[in-house]
């Protein structure tokens, strides 16, 4: 099959978030009992070189923070002076797209004005530049969800 012209624009295979938000390109990505499969990225400077917007992916499978580092610690509030975000919340059940299926903590703002949002129905966050957020909890995940993550510049 002869390569498209566009082929510079087509990401067929996701690089995945390493260390210190440094992209992988492994040959096969391993998710084999996983909750979750982190951030799965779709789109970046580094993969499509004429955008400066970020698109990733991951699926969640059962109760996890997201955020969580190797210690066990949790991610603490953190913020993007430069773009703002979207973190897009899907269900996957065919029969009602609105049930996400699960139970997700999601914490907006810092310090005393910091309130945690439940998400319990297929939603979306609009986070604009310099609003804190995160933590991330999954709970009570009773088939897999989808979370899909837009940093707009």
């Amino acid at each position: 099959m002869t390569e498209s012209k566009y082929e510079k624009y087509i990401v067929r295979r996701p690089a995945i978030m390493g260390k210190g938000g440094k992209l992988e390109f492994p040959e096969k990505i391993h998710t084999e009992g996983k909750v979750d499969t982190g951030p799965l990225v779709w789109r970046s400077p580094e993969l499509i070189k004429e955008t400066n917007s970020y698109l990733e992916h991951g699926i969640i499978s059962g109760d996890i923070i997201v955020g969580e580092d190797s210690l066990g610690g949790i991610e603490k509030s953190h913020k993007h002076d430069n773009f703002s975000e979207i973190f897009l919340f899907v269900g996957t059940n065919p029969s009602d797209p609105t049930d996400l299926g699960a139970e997700a903590e999601f914490y907006l703002g810092e310090g005393e004005e910091q309130e945690k949002i439940i998400i319990n129905t297929s939603s979306s966050i609009y986070i604009p530049p310099g609003m804190a957020h995160f933590p991330l909890t999954w709970k009570k995940v009773k088939r897999p969800c989808i979370l899909v993550v837009a940093r707009c510049c």
